[in-house]
């Protein structure tokens, strides 16, 4: 089976981001409770994205009594190799002399 990785919005990339950091079956109490409080976000806005991620494939739902709880199917680092490849293509059309001459005017690198 394969599994497509498309680009995610940034607001669900945070949820992603704190889901990846727990690394283990998480309930959507306890996501909606670390996004209010890192994020100021309603617990609506929260299951909205939630319930994206699981259409996009990003996340497993169950539901288990009165709580959802999510799975990880895209691990992080596909993500990141995504979007690591993504910016190469799109940005610097697949320049690696394009992206280290970026990197070294904005300061990230020294002279090589």
């Amino acid at each position: 089976m394969s599994i497509t990785i498309i680009k995610i919005p940034q607001s669900e990339l945070k949820i992603m981001k704190f889901i990846w950091n727990t690394d283990y079956e998480i309930s959507s109490k306890n996501i909606t409770s670390a996004m209010e409080n890192e994020y100021n976000w309603n617990a609506s806005t929260t299951l909205s994205l939630l319930s994206k991620l699981v259409n996009r494939g990003f996340l497993e739902a169950k539901k288990i009594k009165r709580l959802t709880y999510y799975n990880i199917l895209i691990k992080k680092k596909a993500y990141l190799r995504f979007e690591t490849k993504y910016f190469l293509c799109t940005i610097h059309s697949n320049s690696i002399e394009s992206l280290i001459k970026s990197l070294k005017d904005c300061g990230f690198i020294n002279d090589i």
